[in-house]
């Protein structure tokens, strides 16, 4: 491989939807790099794809660092990021708070998106690229089964959206895939209520296919809903009225703050 190949890092690429997002980028002629803290079941990815593995534990800011710091070393570049590992909360609604498990579900699917994001901006600032997180359909359409599951997605689709328009002069887009049931080990608990009735999945691959259409798509700032039977939607927010000064003009726009400048852009390290 020489530096001309673009190259993809995949969190939780050790998973299923992470397989199954390296088999499409590797087809789209990316190098995945399979970021796990199961190192083995990563390199048993990456082999079948013609990738590379690397042991990561999403929730700890330095080995973020470190493992963008891996990439550009044995390869050159960074293009494109699918931050996708994620867990389970755990928690059902309105019973007692399992503080342990709120607390490891926040540093994984939240911190663990923040920290990825912030520790490859330089690289993808370099040429351009793609931010693809994975949140949930119940961000966009409630579900009572795991509020706490919810809410760390909601804060993942939340960061994305308001990021998008700031990285969009470093050629860069972000975007949110909000998948429903996917058909995964994490599904465990529900499958048997799902098969009693009937209720569609989507596959790892639909999930990896809905990337590749975002992608192409060349939006930025925007959550897909991949609900079964469906293709990927665009999901479409509702406008708010304009904010109003006291004399009834519209209010100054102040959403969009001025872009970061180069210095501004590297993360602080230590």
């Amino acid at each position: 491989m020489t530096h001309d190949t673009p190259v993809a890092l995949v969190t939780g690429g050790g998973g299923a939807i992470g397989a199954a997002f390296a088999r499409h980028l590797a087809k789209r002629g990316y190098h995945p790099v399979l970021a796990d803290l199961d190192l083995a079941a990563a390199t048993s990815v990456a082999e079948t794809v013609g990738g590379s593995a690397i042991t990561l534990d999403v929730s700890d800011r330095d080995a973020n660092l470190a493992a963008v710091d891996t990439i550009l070393a044995d390869h050159g570049r960074l293009d494109l990021i699918c931050l996708h590992a994620g867990i389970p909360a755990g928690q059902r609604a309105a019973e007692p708070l399992n503080l342990e498990r709120y607390r490891r579900a926040m540093a994984v699917n939240v911190d663990g998106v923040v920290f990825g994001v912030d520790a490859a901006l330089p690289a993808l600032s370099v040429r351009g690229g793609h931010i693809v997180v994975t949140s949930t359909l119940a961000t966009l359409d409630p579900s009572h089964a795991n509020p706490l599951y919810t809410l760390t997605k909601a804060a993942v689709l939340g960061f994305i959206r308001a990021l998008a328009n700031p990285l969009k002069t470093r050629g860069i887009t972000a975007n949110a895939l909000c998948p429903g049931f996917v058909d995964t080990p994490m599904l465990d608990v529900l499958r048997p209520l799902l098969a009693d009735q009937g209720y569609p999945l989507i596959t790892p691959d639909d999930v990896a296919a809905a990337m590749g259409h975002v992608i192409d798509a060349g939006g930025t700032g925007d959550a897909w809903a991949l609900i079964p039977g469906q293709p990927p939607l665009r999901y479409e927010y509702p406008p708010l009225p304009p904010s109003l000064m006291p004399d009834g003009s519209p209010a100054p726009d102040v959403r969009f703050p001025p872009p970061l400048t180069p210095a501004e852009s590297q993360p602080v390290r230590g």
